[in-house]
């Protein structure tokens, strides 16, 4: 069972970690086995024992830099916002005049990518759905990715126009994001998450043509 207490409450950084080698790797450490058992044996199974177990450390060592189960979730949700970024940017760092479908959904596609790889990261995402504490983390992605598409589009990129930007940016974001956990959820019916995945493409580029053909 997963530790829980009053939202308000909930500490969701890191401690601050000694620079020695060992302390490191045992962050490492704490941190690969929660991946492991996000992707193995699903969220129900991660507790702060269950981590200390997998990795083969103290619990105390757990709580020595992370003050409960969630600060481990967040720094995973971390890992996979840095690397999305860098999807991100890459992408959409393509010429201006390139085709708005290539940006975006070459965009999309990059961060499905992601996540297929990294089942772990699928598995602490869809949790932020269903989890207060970390709901904020996920907010936070949201805003940050649809800033993204709202700083090129306030720029007139992509063929922009009638349209606010901030609201069809966000508006993207969270219908995707919600697509994604339903396609994360259907993995293991590789055909079913290829439907699903065509088919948000299909409804967002549906939404889209408006505002940037």
């Amino acid at each position: 069972m997963n530790e829980r207490a009053p939202t308000e409450n909930i500490d969701l950084e890191r401690r601050a970690a000694p620079r020695q080698k060992r302390s490191q790797e045992r962050i490492t450490k704490i941190v690969a086995a929660t991946k492991y058992l996000l992707e193995h044996d699903g969220v129900d199974a991660i507790t702060t024992s269950s981590v200390a177990a997998q990795a083969g450390v103290p619990v105390s060592s757990v709580y020595r830099y992370f003050p409960n189960i969630y600060a481990i979730h967040c720094t995973i949700l971390d890992e996979f916002m840095l690397e999305a970024e860098g999807i991100v940017s890459k992408i959409l760092e393509d010429p201006e005049e390139q085709d708005w479908r290539i940006s975006v959904f070459g965009m999309l596609n990059g961060l499905r990518q992601l996540v297929s790889g990294n089942p772990s990261y699928g598995a602490v995402f869809q949790l932020t759905l269903t989890t207060p504490e970390l709901r904020v983390v996920r907010e936070r992605w949201n805003v940050r990715l649809a800033a993204v598409l709202s700083h090129r589009w306030h720029k007139g990129m992509d063929g922009f126009h009638d349209g606010d930007p901030d609201v069809v940016a966000r508006l993207t974001v969270e219908f995707y994001c919600a697509a994604e956990v339903l396609i994360f959820a259907t993995r293991d019916r590789p055909e079913q998450a290829e439907t699903y995945f065509n088919e948000t493409l299909m409804a967002l580029q549906r939404y889209l043509a408006p505002y940037l053909d």
